[in-house]
């Protein structure tokens, strides 16, 4: 009963599951639906030729008119409907942490996870330090579909990703026309234009281009146009008598505002909500009054910093596919992309409140008492005052609260990689075939995290203002906001080469028992350097040109009491320096198989370890390298994930139902910026995933998951007390559900997002409410050719944190925490054409 893995019947299948659009449908339709995509074959990190009914492992598939019931606002809002996946999107349009099936999710990004786009990764790391796998990737209309292997064959078909992955697939323009549309913020400032077109050049050649464009302020207030730039994709491919090839190429420039944990109010156990004056939720730290900073970067030398550039993400790649069937039931499958990848991160970030709820008057109090002039002596601090250092009111009295602002400040120089995917699978008339191959990856990681300053600013939602401390005689304490020139500074230049040969072997025991075998064995050659050195250079420089040098110009320039230390004369040359120079290496394997017990019921099975290489974060957990670069016997470079999944698969025409329970250990060893905190742990998982859709009537739909988890920290090296608690931020249960009303000129629906209560830190004591976010979305068809649609990210407008600095907190008190977006709403404009 296995497909075979022939170019015309991937085409077919794949053309088929892509080709809903979000013109009317009747029930039909819908049936039609559900069935090809039990047909589809499975494309993403599983073995070639089976189709989702039958392959061993968990897979679920999304195309666009999945994706509009969900309201997306980012990448990783598609993300999160999918089973098992816990994706937070709290950051804004990049830097969400996204992980998967009780695997810990300790700092940003996907560690375990890996984000792929046409079969090969954005980044071999996606938790790499401010430069996370989404930063540098869109959700927009080239996008065909989106594919996610949960567990089981992730682990021996890709690298670095033993959790899973997910996959965006691009339109390859086999259908032919195009769409151009815009979109509007009703309640938020944004507009975005998106188009795409596609079609047959000739009857052997096709080809398709899509992509968008936007400006706006984005779903919180920033003070300026914090969202904008754009995407362009395109590829064209050659069918061949034996297969195809096929040439992509991207371009993405683009800026979004990132929201980095800033003040929530604690209103009760498990409930938050906006401090005074300022709505975490809807507003953010940015001010259109400090969109510039002077800094400096490892070396000393001066440099001037945007903060309106957020997250700035530049993509160039180009790829190329070939897939040939070299002989008789010989395939050929090569998959390369080389990618130009920088841009930067650069946003507020509150390290403490100096006085809240409250005043400023106690700290500006504290402050005088603790410093000295240059003699050494105190100073007269018989009366402190507060002013606003620049806006419209600057240099008025300020007796209200305040936050200190550390400035997280790093410029993305090179995170370009060249990866290749090379396979050959052979197909035997017995039903056995085998799959060789070798994988090769090519990651840079330089990135300069740039002498982060430290502000005090008025706590204000709506463009926050420097401030200026100054004594009983007049001596500015600070001025112009500025209480730290510099936190730390580190430069990055590393490169990690990832290569791993593996092997798959399949068997048809019999027509309903299929059963695969695989391995993988990845080495890792980790070399460059990390520069650490704190900021300042040798000499005066007037940065600003203002013809005065101030206190971040000036060389000798010191502070003291509770900031950071002030400047410190340091460049290069006598910087310190962590050489890294080793070779690591991991053995993954994975087992499963399926029963088909009949063409729509499959049960299946299979056991997986893999492994994850630690990459840049591992240079600042301590005595894990040596002087010379290479590894203690603290670690062996790589992290691990065990599981064992058991599923049963079920669908038909109008009703598909998938269900997996899972079981996994985990090892992580990680390194946390903000807190400082470095650990290796074991955790442990037990859940159920169930997915489905329901055809309950002519014009009624739903869809949904639902996902069950019993998870613990099993082991902690360097903290025993956690041991038995709950991992941060999991819960026992999250979920998506989508009803859906279909007529032939309209459709409405909502999409239901949810979670149980969980802990926001591993002390287990501060936790946010279990919560159900309502999206609601709604579509009418003027013709077959023009829509439009309204949809409603968090209707109800809930405020819910993601993630706490702080594990306990009494009620009335601040922490510093990063919440969902509030209610957006937005406007939709499509027009398709031929």
């Amino acid at each position: 009963m296995k497909t075979q893995h022939t170019k015309s019947l991937i085409t077919l299948a794949v053309c088929a599951a892509f080709s809903s659009s979000v013109i009317a449908q009747d029930n039909a339709d819908v049936e039609q639906k559900n069935k090809e995509k039990f047909e589809q074959i499975v494309v993403t990190a599983a073995p070639g030729g089976a189709t989702m009914q039958e392959a061993s492992v968990s897979v679920s598939a999304f195309d666009e008119s999945d994706i509009i019931k969900l309201a997306p606002r980012s990448t990783a809002e598609v993300f999160r409907a999918l089973p098992g996946i816990r994706a937070e999107s709290s950051g804004g349009g990049g830097n969400a942490n996204i992980t998967i099936r009780g695997i810990p999710l300790a700092t940003g990004g996907s560690k375990f996870l890996q984000i792929h786009e046409d079969g090969l990764p954005v980044l071999e790391y996606g938790d790499i330090n401010f430069g996370n796998a989404d930063n540098f990737l869109r959700y927009d209309w080239s996008v065909a579909n989106v594919e996610a292997i949960r567990g089981g064959s992730a682990s021996t078909f890709a690298s670095n990703s033993p959790g899973g992955v997910i996959n965006m697939i691009s339109n390859t323009g086999e259908l032919g026309g195009g769409a151009i549309g815009t979109s509007f913020g009703v309640d938020y400032d944004e507009f975005r234009l998106d188009f795409r077109y596609g079609g047959e050049i000739s009857d052997d050649l096709y080809y398709h281009i899509a992509g968008f464009a936007r400006n706006g302020e984005g779903p919180r207030e920033t003070g300026y146009n914090g969202d904008q730039g754009g995407q362009v994709k395109f590829n064209i491919t050659k069918m061949l008598d034996n297969g195809h090839i096929r040439f992509y190429y991207k371009n993405l420039d683009d800026k979004v505002s990132t929201y980095l944990p800033s003040p929530v109010l604690v209103k009760g156990d498990g409930e938050y909500g906006a401090v005074p004056g300022y709505d975490a939720s809807s507003q953010s730290l940015n001010s259109a009054y400090n969109t510039n900073i002077s800094t400096f970067d490892a070396y000393g030398n001066a440099e001037n910093r945007d903060v309106r550039d957020g997250i700035e993400s530049k993509v160039s790649s180009f790829g190329v596919e070939v897939d040939l069937e070299v002989a008789e039931n010989l395939y050929l499958l090569n998959k390369f992309r080389i990618s130009d990848i920088s841009g930067g991160f650069i946003a507020p970030f509150t390290d403490t409140f100096p006085e809240g709820p409250g005043d400023v008057s106690d700290f500006a109090a504290s402050l005088c008492s603790s410093a000295l002039d240059g003699d050494g002596n105190a100073l007269n601090c018989d009366t402190t005052t507060v002013t606003l250092a620049n806006g419209p009111d600057a240099g008025e009295v300020y007796t209200g609260e305040a936050f200190t602002n550390l400035q997280f400040d790093t410029r993305i120089n090179d995170l370009g990689n060249m990866i290749n995917d090379f396979s050959l699978r052979k197909e035997f008339d017995n039903g056995f075939d085998v799959t060789v191959g070798y994988y090769y990856s090519n990651q840079d990681i330089a990135t300069s995290w740039s002498s982060w300053q430290t502000f005090i600013q008025t706590l204000d939602g709506s463009n926050s203002q420097l401030l200026t401390i100054t004594n009983g005689d007049g001596v500015e304490l600070v001025s112009n906001g500025l209480l730290s020139p510099s936190f730390l500074s580190w430069e990055w230049d590393l490169n990690y080469v990832t290569k791993a040969p593996y092997m798959n072997v399949g068997f048809e025991l019999s027509d309903n028992i299929l059963i695969d075998a695989s391995v993988r064995y990845d080495t890792t050659e980790a070399s460059g350097e990390l520069i650490s050195s704190c900021c300042g250079g040798n000499a005066d420089y007037d940065i600003n040109g203002n013809g005065v040098i101030e206190q971040i110009e000036d060389a000798s320039a010191t502070n003291s009491g509770f900031i950071y230390g002030g400047v410190i004369n340091l460049n290069r040359a006598g910087a310190s320096s962590q050489i890294v120079n080793y070779d690591a290496s991991n053995t993954s394997y994975s087992v499963g198989g399926s029963y088909l017990l009949s063409d729509t019921q499959t049960f299946f099975a299979r056991y997986s370890k893999g492994g994850r290489a630690i990459a840049d974060r591992l240079l600042q957990i301590s005595g894990t390298l040596n002087t010379d670069g290479s590894l203690t016997d603290t670690t062996s470079g790589y992290d691990t994930t065990k599981q064992l999944e058991v599923g049963f698969k079920y669908g038909t025409k109008d009703l598909m139902v998938n269900a997996t329970l899972f079981d996994t250990v985990t090892e992580d060893t990680q390194a946390e910026v903000t807190s400082g905190l470095t650990f290796m742990r074991e955790y442990e998982a037990t859940g159920l995933e169930f997915e489905g859709r329901w055809t309950a009537t002519d014009n009624i739909v739903v869809s949904g998951n639902l996902t069950w988890t019993d998870a613990e920290i099993s082991k902690d090296v360097n903290n025993a007390t956690l041991e038995g608690n709950t991992p941060r931020r999991q819960a026992d249960w999250i979920w998506t559900i989508t009803p859906e009303y279909v007529t032939d000129t309209w459709s409405v629906g909502a999409s239901l997002q949810g979670s149980t209560e969980y802990y926001v830190q591993d002390n287990n004591d501060l936790k946010q409410d279990g919560y159900n976010l309502v999206n609601l979305f709604a579509t009418y068809w003027v013709n077959d050719q023009f829509s439009v649609s309204l949809n409603v990210n968090n209707a109800t407008d809930e405020f819910i944190i993601t993630e706490s600095e702080e594990g306990s907190a009494e009620v009335g008190s601040y922490i510093r925490a990063r919440p969902l977006n509030g209610r957006t709403t937005v406007l939709s404009m499509k027009y398709m054409f031929d």
